[in-house]
């Protein structure tokens, strides 16, 4: 899990407290039309950079953002491959926001007083977009993508690696294809070294799959978009639920996140 600082662990063990969101869309610059002109809210030029939060869609811009995962169901599962899905529910901007945009979206928790830092919840990419006007005549943009386990969805063709190949250097490779780096957790429990045979017709999602099952665990995108292998030889026995550093169960659009 993502590190957080004191003030955030204070905040949210205080009883009134309350998360707020934004989303960044896309990958650097100002959000613009077909035409090239600048989409102004308000007269302001909305950037969306992957730079930070601060450059993203801020609530009332926002109707609802949803997340889900299918990583536990109702028993553990080991040599699986989660790909983590989100919907996003806007004000609809005047211009085209392109399939396969990245849509990062970022809570932080407040009181009344206080507001800690943004923690990013994620990295996805717009599959498909759709457009509808809500009960105030609003046009309303709706997103909905997937994480990069998507790009995982392809054959293994092509390899620089001396095969047979450590189990490691195999991981580092797939998440190089697949444009994303490895989360260190990931080498912290593959210490075993297995050696692994060239794929021949496999996909990343199956070789990755293989590898996790020697480890009793299964490979997730995490928040800040890298490969992670989970073994469910290290979740705590009293929850299934992701929690933070003082144990309380993580929360995004209320919802607890499985893991």
């Amino acid at each position: 899990m993502q590190q957080t600082s004191a003030l955030y662990r204070r905040i949210i063990a205080d009883e009134n407290h309350y998360f707020q969101t934004r989303i960044v869309v896309g990958e650097s610059g100002n959000l613009i039309t077909e035409g090239g002109e600048r989409i102004l809210f308000g007269g302001v030029s909305i950037i969306v950079a992957r730079t930070g939060p601060e450059s993203g869609f801020p609530e009332n811009y926002i109707f609802s953002v949803k997340t889900s995962s299918n990583m536990l169901q109702d028993k553990l599962e080991i040599g699986k491959c989660i790909s983590q899905e989100i919907t996003v529910s806007m004000v609809n901007p005047s211009g085209d926001m392109p399939r396969m945009s990245a849509v990062v979206p970022y809570v932080r928790a407040c009181t009344a007083t206080e507001k800690s830092e943004w923690i990013q919840q994620g990295v996805f990419y717009i599959d498909t977009r759709t457009i509808s006007d809500n009960d105030e005549d609003e046009k309303v943009l709706e997103l909905h993508g997937y994480d990069a386990m998507l790009f995982a969805n392809n054959p293994y063709s092509e390899s620089n690696l001396d095969w047979p190949a450590k189990d490691t250097d195999v991981v580092a490779e797939i998440a190089g294809i697949m444009g994303i780096g490895v989360d260190q957790r990931t080498y912290d429990i593959m210490d075993s070294e297995h050696m692994i045979s060239y794929p021949g017709s496999y996909t990343l999602i199956e070789m990755l799959s293989y590898i996790a099952s020697m480890y009793f665990g299964s490979f997730v995108i995490t928040e800040t978009g890298e490969l992670r292998l989970v073994s469910f030889l290290e979740l705590p026995k009293e929850t299934r639920y992701l929690i933070d550093e003082i144990g309380d169960v993580i929360v995004f659009g209320n919802d607890r996140i499985l893991v």
